[in-house]
């Protein structure tokens, strides 16, 4: 009995991934490349900022920033490779970019896998950050890891439903929410925790960090859950735009946020090279010579 060859949209929907079943037009396609151009770029442009800025700070808290400096280099690597798939999985056939050019097919599974390298990474950034005594952030580091990968992994589980299978993108995104609020409540956690132990001069600094999470870590779940509302080329390039908008803003910008505040928690301790760079006057650079810092 002879088997048969599932057809180009059966392949499609195998696959699980919506770009795969939809055409772009010439706008839409650039626009796409343009933004995993401009989030793969972006990430590895600030691996440079990072590393320099660790020098700026007290010794406790250089970990900070250098974490961020791996986060950008594993993110970039990972969009470069969303960018090239792009680019190899659409044709030109004289109207339309049309999807699976050559065979070849788009999974938004780089990304999934890249979280998993990169959020462990982000939230023990917290703990390190606010300065939490080792037991502590161990402890709390391992109870925010733990719902946060099983959020990425029941997420990625879902997503495969993405190009028809409802119920299995909505049972599993359910299952994702479910360790999302876990990781809210555990986050949480040390936020308090940070608050408690900032000096008063930067203890809002933590409690804007926590409404800053969940503005960003938010657009996740909107992201996943938008092939529902149909499947078109604006669909396709809003969500890729979704979901790097929300990279760049939980790991880019995230990253400077704690470096800067770090760096003024290392010159609140008295650490004169973070006091340097955040004075304006020029009067911290006069009394470093003086001492000879």
């Amino acid at each position: 009995m002879a088997l048969q060859t599932p057809s180009m949209a059966e392949v499609a929907e195998l696959t699980g991934s919506i770009e795969n079943l939809v055409p772009l037009t010439a706008g839409q396609y650039t626009t796409g490349s343009l933004i995993l151009m401009v989030s793969y770029g972006a990430h590895f442009a600030f691996i440079l900022y990072f590393l320099m800025v660790s020098q700026q700070l007290a010794p406790r808290y250089r970990l900070v920033p250098i974490m961020s400096a791996l986060v950008m280099a594993s993110a970039g690597l990972s969009l470069m490779r969303e960018f090239s798939l792009w680019e190899a999985s659409y044709a030109f056939d004289g109207a339309m970019y049309a999807p699976m050019a050559d065979g070849n097919t788009f999974t938004n599974a780089f990304r999934y896998g890249n979280w998993t390298i990169t959020v462990p990474i982000l939230l023990t950034q917290l703990p390190i950050a606010f300065a939490l005594a080792r037991p502590e952030l161990h402890k709390r580091s391992l109870r925010m890891i733990i719902p946060g990968v099983l959020m990425i992994w029941t997420g990625l589980y879902g997503q495969f439903g993405e190009t028809g299978d409802w119920s299995r993108l909505n049972i599993w995104g359910v299952i994702s929410t479910v360790f999302f609020v876990w990781l809210i409540v555990e986050v949480r956690g040390v936020i308090t925790a940070g608050i408690a132990n900032s000096p008063a001069e930067i203890a809002a600094w933590p409690k804007n960090i926590w409404w800053y999470f969940l503005a960003t870590w938010g657009l996740y779940p909107i992201a996943y859950a938008l092939p529902q509302l149909g499947f078109t080329g604006d669909i396709v390039v809003g969500r890729q735009l979704l979901f790097s908008i929300a990279d760049i803003s939980t790991k880019l910008v995230f990253g400077i946020i704690l470096s800067r505040y770090v760096l003024r928690r290392s010159a609140l301790e008295g650490y004169a090279p973070a006091a340097e760079a955040l004075d304006t006057t020029g009067a911290a650079s006069k009394i470093a010579s003086k001492r000879g810092d």
